[in-house]
């Protein structure tokens, strides 16, 4: 591919229907809607007038503005913004009322490089059972009989174990970022 291509390319792929995510603040826009979309909940679009939008987290003088997450239609505005913001904070977004509108929430942008815990936690599980199944597999050589054939299955299922554990924290990160 070539240069040309590479600079037509958005630096962080495409949202949902094509959305090009040029800046980082689009690919933490797009992640609040994945969060949202992942509940159950729609976007407004032109077929739907009853859903939310995520605008804003402009950078300004005094660093990013937070994004705006609004509910765009008018039955039952209360219930519907709490389940947005229910959605949100159990996602680990820390989520504020905008003093401005009842249809708003504020969500600052969250730091990109902080890994949630249960991310860490599925990395740090992946590496223990990669150790364990390379221990394993040494054992499966050296030793004969039992130890041989318990290394060798052990080393397999932990093997398998390691690759499931590193897939999921894969795709986590995938739809974070």
């Amino acid at each position: 591919m070539t240069a040309a291509a590479d600079e037509e390319r958005p630096r962080y792929g495409y949202g949902r229907g094509g959305r090009p995510l040029w800046s980082s603040r689009d690919r933490d826009a797009e992640a609040l809607r994945r969060v949202l979309r992942r509940a159950g909940l729609r976007d407004v679009d032109e077929r739907h007038l009853d859903g939310f939008a995520v605008e804003g987290a402009n950078a300004s003088m005094d660093g990013p503005e937070p994004f705006s997450v609004a509910y765009c239609g008018t039955s039952d505005v209360p219930q519907t913004v709490t389940g947005y913001r229910t959605v949100l904070e159990r996602a680990g977004y820390h989520v504020d009322a905008d003093p401005l509108g009842e249809h708003v929430l504020l969500v600052p942008r969250q730091p990109a490089q902080a890994a949630a815990p249960s991310e860490r936690r599925l990395m740090a599980a992946a590496v223990v059972c990669a150790v364990v199944a390379a221990v394993a597999l040494l054992a499966s050589w050296i030793g004969s009989g039992a130890v041989r054939l318990a290394g060798g299955v052990g080393s397999a299922v932990l093997g398998v174990a390691t690759v499931l554990l590193a897939a999921q924290w894969y795709r986590r990160r995938a739809n974070l970022d």
